[in-house]
């Protein structure tokens, strides 16, 4: 996974994305990486997503902490 900002590589750790210099990138306006989209993952915490009644989900659940609308975002 790639941020979409700073184009560092990307690893989950719970529900954060962290590249070689820790979860803060540079490159964004809001201080946090973004993940590429590749459309199995959140683009905001990176864990793998399905779609419970409609709504996306991860195994943390239905809110994203690091999404500016609260919940998980594919693209």
């Amino acid at each position: 996974m790639k941020c979409r900002y700073c184009a560092d590589t990307l690893r989950v750790m719970n529900e954060k994305l962290l590249s070689k210099i820790g979860e803060k990138c540079g490159g964004n306006p809001d201080g946090f990486h973004v993940a590429v989209s590749n459309g199995d993952n959140c683009v905001y915490c990176g864990n793998p997503v399905t779609c419970l009644n409609g709504k996306p989900t991860t195994k943390y659940g239905f809110n994203c902490k690091n999404s500016p609308t609260g919940l998980h975002c594919l693209q």
